[in-house]
């Protein structure tokens, strides 16, 4: 199927040489480094000092329903508290301090306030499924920062059928396929997102012939520890070549994202 549907593609622009500019999404909510930790202010700061395009989010709901700004499912990172975002109240939340930073989680309504006329944003909405509440408050949020419109979707399915022609929605490689045979405006309603060493060429140029976004991600649970900064590098300097200009990264990678490619031309 991919094949045929390949037919009807456009060329691939591959040289590394064309310099395009690089788009960098920050994983789990700005620069996270020693310093800054995820999901919080001073990590937004510094992403947008840097020069991001946009900031992936991570959204969870407390037992009260609020938008809670959060990877883990607990606070034992950061806060060194075991009590699950789920289980507590946002009074109880906003009473943990963080280390290093002595900073208390962010609510949603926060975090975009802080974001709005500046950075974009990717919404991993975590699970499990939540209210209809819930997703007004937070389509509501988006729209007074003006937000929704250029944002990315991915987590749970539930948010991505909810959210699907308020966002663009992350696809993988094979459901592009089967978009694309359904007879979709796969560009107007989804963008590529899967880990990088899921992109192939042929999914690539498929994408590009129908006007889909690209988002390669570069986080460091990808790879094994000792080889991390290699394999990613490996990954983006392949992908650069495929003249891929645009890439979700935990921060540590940035350098690899933002260097001239080093492989060689054919």
């Amino acid at each position: 199927m991919l094949a045929s549907l390949l037919l009807l593609c456009c060329g691939l622009a591959t040289s590394a040489d064309d310099a395009l500019p690089i788009e960098l999404i920050a994983h789990r909510g700005g620069v996270v480094d020693q310093r800054l930790i995820e999901n919080n202010l001073p990590g937004i700061e510094e992403a947008i000092r840097r020069g991001y395009w946009m900031l992936e989010v991570d959204i969870r709901e407390s037992r009260d329903g609020h938008l809670v700004v959060h990877h883990d499912a607990d606070f034992r990172r950061f806060y060194g508290d075991e009590r699950r975002v789920a289980d507590m109240t946002w009074d109880e939340i906003k009473l943990l301090r963080s280390t290093p930073g002595d900073l208390r989680p962010l609510e949603f309504a926060e975090y975009a306030a802080a974001c709005r006329g500046r950075i974009r944003l990717m919404l991993d909405i975590k699970g499990p499924d939540h209210s209809q509440a819930f997703f007004s408050t937070l389509i509501a949020t988006l729209e007074e920062n003006d937000l929704l419109d250029s944002a990315y979707v991915i987590g749970t399915e539930q948010s991505r059928k909810l959210l699907l022609d308020r966002a663009k929605i992350g696809i993988n490689p094979r459901k592009l396929v089967d978009h694309v045979s359904g007879g979709e405006d796969v560009g107007r309603r989804y963008f590529l997102f899967a880990h990088a060493k899921d992109f192939e060429q042929e999914a690539l140029e498929l994408a590009r012939s129908r006007g889909v976004d690209i988002v390669p991600s570069i986080n460091t649970f990808h790879y094994p520890v000792k080889t991390n900064m290699q394999d990613a590098a490996a990954d983006i300097t392949r992908l650069k070549k495929l003249g891929v200009t645009r890439f979700q990264i935990d921060s540590v990678y940035e350098p690899l994202c933002r260097e001239p490619s080093t492989l060689q031309q054919d």
